[in-house]
């Protein structure tokens, strides 16, 4: 987006031949320590979420979209004039070749306007130079978080055994409460499938479904049986198919992740990712820190305006 100073007028008025509503062309919408951020690159943000959401398959409201841009264009200036107060900039030189690199590995862009591109690039070093100074040289991971990153993976990678109790008519609430009450006394998981499972194979199985990773199982499923310890009995679990209470009977771990043991290779890549991790949180909280003191004021779209 453009970067925009010592833009003072509130909107521009035009009138359309058919109707004597003013019609919006542009204004200030947001202001940061003297930073600003123009309607129409408010609503451009908003169109790439819009599209990035639907790329994604997934459905955000437009309060939600808003919400989430006006963060990120408020994140984005506050560092913009933190990186000005601190005097980090970028060179002529860097941002062109920069540009030429971009340009040689995406053709398309040799169609955007130099200025424009000048001035995104430009930011963008002032961006990585600042996190780089006053985030990452602060951002420290040891064995801990590594050793976190690697159980957290493995039991990613982890296969499962599962079994299930069906229940599926009347008085399922009774009949859970029996099953959970029997259990808690020690009766065998395998027993309670065969004698009160309405899944018509419990008979033969005791309830077993067989050895799964992720990915293998229904979502809904799959979301609880891999939250659960083995042994553990779920909590009851509504499909089209009925209702599932689900027991992990065992678990077969990954060989190659010995998280106490790890090779260099290994160590490296969990380091990298634990750093990505933290630093993650590190940045969100230096933003905290920067807008308690910023001077932040922004305005609600007007009425008449045309996106």
């Amino acid at each position: 987006m453009k970067k925009l100073f010592g833009l003072f007028s509130c909107c521009m008025l035009g009138f359309s031949s058919l109707s004597a509503a003013p019609l919006i062309v542009d204004g200030i919408y947001l202001i940061v320590n003297q930073q600003v951020f123009t309607f129409s690159e408010a609503e451009e943000a908003r169109n790439a979420l819009r599209q990035q959401v639907l790329q994604e398959g997934q459905t955000l409201d437009e309060a939600e979209i808003s919400k989430r841009v006006e963060q990120r264009l408020i994140a984005e200036l506050l560092l913009r004039s933190r990186a000005k107060t601190l005097k980090i900039d970028a060179s002529a030189d860097e941002v062109q070749e920069r540009i030429g690199l971009l340009r040689e590995q995406n053709p398309q862009l040799r169609t955007v306007n130099d200025k424009i591109l000048q001035d995104q690039i430009a930011d963008d070093f002032r961006r990585q130079r600042l996190l780089a100074r006053e985030v990452d040289t602060k951002v420290r991971v040891g064995e801990e978080e590594i050793a976190k990153l690697c159980k957290l993976q493995t039991v990613e990678l982890r296969q499962i055994e599962l079994a299930q109790i069906l229940l599926r008519g009347e008085e399922i609430p009774e009949r859970i409460k029996i099953i959970q009450e029997q259990f808690e006394k020690g009766m065998a998981f395998e027993e309670m499938a065969k004698a009160l499972s309405d899944d018509p194979a419990a008979e033969r199985n005791g309830g077993r479904l067989g050895q799964f990773r992720k990915g293998e199982l229904l979502p809904a499923i799959e979301k609880v049986a891999f939250q659960l310890e083995v042994g553990q009995l779920s909590d009851p679990l509504e499909t089209e198919f009925g209702t599932h209470l689900l027991m992990v009977q065992s678990e077969v771990l990954p060989d190659a992740l010995k998280c106490n043991a790890l090779n260099e290779s290994q160590r490296k890549q969990f380091e990298e990712q634990a750093f990505q991790q933290v630093r993650q949180q590190a940045v969100e909280d230096y933003i905290a820190e920067l807008r308690e003191k910023a001077q932040i004021t922004v305005n609600p779209f007007p009425k008449g305006w045309n996106g």
